[in-house]
């Protein structure tokens, strides 16, 4: 029984050995520098194994949201791309077009078989529908986002929060109506100071007394339901990207015969 606790210990090791071993590598420090007629990227590709060697693709989004798989591109690009820092991919940017309108965005992919699940399609805006910011999880890597999908949870639910406030704090005053009868007015016939008035007449008008400021519940609920129609649309966006890239990569990936069995091949063009 004493050697129990060392074997539990062995295990514990072992699963977490294994845990770390599977890992995804991620690409980070992504920095974007163009100079002349070429645009070079530089990143570092970390949480990787020793030795090991990642498929790293480079794709280009232009300003309508097309993705282009470039050509002339060279440097730490491909199938054998080891981990490390300060990795560099050069994209001469005139070997591809003569005129260039527009801005373009480069995205790098590493290791795209592993990594789909953060480059879902446009259909998981329809989990953002439902709760603000869920559908993110499924389009992009957290950790690589700026805007956290908790914030946007967050924010939106307070925002609502604050519009359900102002409702419940607001009081609503009718307007007081006055029975006929006599009363001083300066219609009363000369002489006199009261007019007889044969008719229910409105003697206060009505009021609202609001929260924070007039309309506050309106306008913190058109900003809420806006807040959350971003993280719909923006996730939607994203992911009719994400099936561009992917698919403009899966292009460039082909099942050959081997003798042992068929191999998948990359291939690149220089």
């Amino acid at each position: 029984m004493r050697k129990l606790p060392g074997i539990i210990l062995c295990i514990i090791i072992d699963c977490t050995l294994i845990c770390a071993q599977d890992l995804p590598a991620r690409i980070e420090n992504i920095q974007t520098e163009i100079t002349g007629k070429t645009m070079v990227v530089r990143y570092d590709i970390t949480k990787s194994s020793p030795g090991r060697s990642h498929q790293v693709d480079f794709v280009v989004i232009d300003n309508h949201r097309n993705a282009i798989y470039p050509d002339s591109i060279f440097g730490d690009v491909g199938t054998a791309v080891t981990a490390g820092m300060d990795k560099q991919v050069t994209w001469e940017i005139y070997k591809e077009f003569d005129v260039v309108y527009g801005d373009f965005y480069p995205r790098l992919v590493i290791d795209i078989n592993e990594n789909r699940r953060h480059m879902r399609g446009p259909e998981f805006a329809a989990l953002s529908l439902l709760l603000p910011g869920l559908g993110d999880y499924f389009v992009a890597d957290v950790k690589e986002m700026k805007i956290k999908p908790y914030y946007k949870t967050l924010t939106t639910a307070g925002i609502l929060g604050l519009s359900w406030a102002a409702y419940n704090k607001r009081v609503e005053s009718p307007a007081v109506m006055a029975p006929p009868g006599w009363y001083a007015s300066a219609d009363a016939p000369p002489g006199e100071e009261y007019a007889y008035i044969d008719h229910y007449w409105e003697k206060e008008p009505a009021s609202t007394n609001y929260w924070l400021f007039p309309h506050d519940g309106e306008i913190f609920l058109g900003i809420g339901i806006a807040t959350w129609l971003f993280d719909v649309i923006w996730v939607a966006r994203k992911g009719v990207v994400n099936n561009r890239v992917r698919n403009s990569i899966l292009e460039h990936l082909s099942l050959t015969p081997s003798s042992e069995g068929f191999q998948l091949a990359y291939r690149l063009q220089f």
